[in-house]
């Protein structure tokens, strides 16, 4: 941020609001369970923390259309999950049970779930992630016309 502190409610306002939209996509995908929406979403992440990093990766699966494999993923437990997320551990068994119902995540091996392969790339769900990319970019663009950011060639020198 180019003043620091002096643009952090700005910021915040704008981070908010992104939060806020991203959260109204998150609630209705998953039917107003917004701590399936956590699970869910942890267990897509932790998938792929591994590999994420990995220029190969990102090559072969930085575009949100290829379907990263079940061999492409690793497999979180709810142990990790609830950890991560503050979410009590039966709950998250819970959640997973209906997140595999609904075909959203499978279990690779036993207790350890990845992301079912296609269900990012399914018409609904890739419309959901246009949104969320719209919305990013949207945050994006307020935060340089406000000032809060800078790219890179415009930021001051260090």
């Amino acid at each position: 941020m180019p003043r620091g502190a002096g643009d952090s409610r700005t910021l915040l306002h704008l981070i908010s609001g992104f939060i806020q939209r991203v959260d109204i996509l998150r609630r209705k995908a998953h039917f107003g369970d917004m701590d399936q929406a956590i699970v869910a979403g942890m267990v897509a992440i932790g998938s792929i923390e591994h590999m994420i990093r990995q220029p190969a990766f990102r090559e072969a699966y930085g575009d949100v259309g290829v379907i990263v494999g079940v061999e492409g993923q690793r497999g979180v437990n709810a142990f990790s999950v609830a950890q991560a997320t503050g979410i009590a551990r039966a709950t998250v068994r819970r959640k997973l049970q209906d997140l595999v119902a609904r075909g959203i995540v499978m279990e690779k091996e036993r207790g350890r779930y990845i992301m079912t392969p296609g269900f990012v790339q399914r018409p609904e769900n890739a419309a959901a992630i246009d949104q969320v990319i719209r919305h990013f970019l949207q945050l994006m663009n307020e935060s340089v016309s406000l000032g809060v950011v800078q790219w890179g060639e415009d930021a001051p020198s260090a």
